[in-house]
């Protein structure tokens, strides 16, 4: 009987903090989902330059489809010469290692830049950590779909 109890007891303590991980690491997928759909990708369909610049570090670099390479000011510039981007995006899923979160997924583009219409569907990869508890991007690569 104690025996039962003891094997209860340390099934309790064990199981407790794995359930309080699983909703910690849900809600830590759930922002970063939130922060690539608002922080990000609305933020340029928006031309929001301050939270566009709010959620990508310092030293952030883009592989675009092309193989250029973007530091953080090349996108930001991007941005604003654009008239229209809208994205549709799908299959985005969060990979959680530590303080590092991979963020995959697809969007269709399709917009507006320099007078040049612009449609694409492309598949992405976007790296985040976690710095001062908050989430920045710190890399991104896209490829195209065909």
């Amino acid at each position: 009987m104690r025996r039962g109890f003891l094997l209860t007891m340390l099934l309790a303590v064990l199981a407790s903090p794995g359930a309080g991980q699983q909703s910690d690491r849900r809600d830590i997928e759930s922002k970063l989902l939130a922060l690539e759909k608002v922080g990000k990708l609305q933020a340029i369909q928006l031309k929001d330059l301050k939270m566009l610049n709010e959620v990508l570090h310092e030293n952030y670099v883009l592989v675009d489809q092309d193989g250029s390479l973007l530091n953080k000011a090349q996108v930001l510039a991007y941005v604003g010469k654009a008239t229209s981007m809208q994205y549709f995006v799908s299959e985005m899923t969060v990979r959680l290692h530590g303080n590092t979160a991979f963020v995959t997924g697809v969007y269709r583009l399709n917009g507006v830049v320099a007078g040049r219409r612009i449609e694409q569907r492309v598949r992405f990869i976007d790296t985040w950590v976690e710095k001062e508890g908050k989430w920045v991007t710190i890399a991104s690569l896209s490829t195209p779909l065909t």
